[in-house]
């Protein structure tokens, strides 16, 4: 444990008990891996994100050119899930990026009166230019292999910041100073509550969605939507894209997710004879205290 570096988590994390050489759950060269890259294990690297970037990048530069020497025309379409690590726990952010968000170039200086931001702070905001730093990286190997206009990449996050407000989930400060909890950094900003909680805190996050085709580019500010969308919408809205059907014996089933095409339209959806859309958020088990249980979210609120 000595040769890891495990940040501000000062433990092994996403470990298994036998692998006692294992640092983090990251990523490092692998000339016998596909895409070059393995994982678990290892030490990480100063950015994990570029791993993860770096094999997208030549996955899809290989795939534009097999399918185009084999067929010609467009290249092929594809499906990518990207997960990267950051700002998960443990994060340990650049040297270059903790120094630039001091000196303001990428974070916005502390408040008037506020103390400067903490090692820990800085980890985590460093963390978030190198995602910021990846993303786009992803965008231009799109651009670069001609799949950006056509190609639907929907940036979202599983769950609220880490580190919950005690004990109703209302953070310190979270009023005059919701983009910096004292409990942590990483802000739900107005919303009650963070990771692990089943108040909207926990499991509302922003959802960013680029698809010129659909989209459209008319506004450079994009068009934004206040409708409510799940990860169980992924399969529906690709589904409706490739006018997919599901087979005869399959379709008396229920099918949580509908297509937001609708919505990429700017549009809204036709909604059900129930009324506006609800869902149920459910954490671990029933029990029903304040870190386990079930929550209900009805339309707008």
């Amino acid at each position: 444990e000595k040769l890891c570096n495990f940040g501000h988590n000062h433990h092994m994390t996403h470990c298994q008990p036998e692998s006692p050489k294992c640092c983090m759950n990251y990523w490092w060269d692998d000339a016998s891996a596909p895409h070059g890259v393995t994982n678990l294990t290892w030490p990480s690297p100063d950015d994990d994100s570029s791993y993860l970037t770096d094999a997208f990048s030549r996955f899809l530069t290989q795939r534009r050119q097999s399918t185009q020497t084999l067929r010609g025309g467009p290249p092929a379409p594809f499906a990518a899930q990207i997960l990267f690590h950051n700002c998960h726990k443990p994060f340990i952010g650049q040297t270059k990026n903790k120094e630039a968000c001091k000196r303001g170039e990428t974070c916005r200086p502390p408040m008037e009166g506020d103390e400067p931001y903490t090692d820990l702070e800085l980890d985590y905001y460093a963390c978030l230019t190198q995602l910021d730093t990846a993303v786009g990286k992803v965008i231009r190997t799109l651009e670069e292999n001609g799949y950006y206009d056509n190609t639907f990449v929907m940036l979202a996050s599983d769950n609220g910041p880490e580190e919950n407000c005690h004990p109703l989930g209302i953070c310190q400060r979270a009023n005059d100073r919701p983009h910096r909890p004292v409990e942590g950094p990483g802000s739900a900003g107005p919303l009650r509550g963070r990771k692990r909680d089943i108040f909207e805190g926990g499991h509302r996050v922003p959802g960013i969605v680029s698809w010129p085709a659909i989209v459209g580019t008319e506004s450079e500010s994009g068009l934004v939507s206040w409708e409510t969308v799940m990860t169980d919408d992924f399969l529906p809205t690709i589904m409706d894209t490739l006018g997919v059907k599901r087979p005869p014996e399959q379709r008396s089933w229920a099918l949580d997710g509908r297509s937001i095409i609708p919505i990429l339209q700017g549009k809204q959806w036709k909604d059900t004879k129930y009324g506006e859309r609800s869902f149920g958020i459910g954490f671990y088990d029933a029990k029903t205290t304040l870190n386990y249980g079930w929550g209900f979210r009805h339309g707008k609120w």
